[in-house]
């Protein structure tokens, strides 16, 4: 959640980067993807090695830059598709915590409940993505 957040308002250098018109937008991907590696980086020294946040990272340091790219570049389109990612997910991470979703009666209720609204999420953002492939 906080990487979302991150993006709502990104540091001066990488603005200032991506608003420059004399950059090729293939510059512009690369500089972005190095902040967010290096940024990724800097977290997963304060980890545990081994630990679940050194596996969070590394899933992260693949999907990250793709989705820092598609909010913060120039494809509007990329930018819609990334929203309505986020949006699921932020979804899903409030189902997780809603005492009207998922019942904390016993750990296999709250297992099941978590892995139902992962489904869903699951195949509403399948339904949604191949709509708009569909469309092109």
């Amino acid at each position: 959640m906080d990487a979302f957040a991150d993006l709502e308002e990104p540091p001066s250098t990488i603005t200032s980067v991506l608003a420059n018109r004399w950059l090729t937008d293939g510059f512009k991907e690369t500089a972005l993807n190095t902040a967010v590696w290096s940024m990724l980086k800097a977290k997963r020294s304060m980890v545990q090695a081994n630990g679940f946040m050194q596996h969070f990272y590394n899933v992260m340091s693949t999907l990250s830059p793709i989705l820092a790219w598609g909010f913060l570049g120039p494809d509007r389109s990329l930018r819609g598709q990334c929203a309505v990612f986020r949006d699921q997910l932020l979804h899903l991470m409030r189902d997780m915590f809603s005492l009207t979703t998922v019942h904390y009666s016993s750990l296999e209720d709250l297992s099941d409940d978590i892995l139902d609204s992962a489904k869903m999420t699951y195949q509403q953002l399948v339904e949604h993505f191949q709509a708009s492939l569909a469309s092109r």
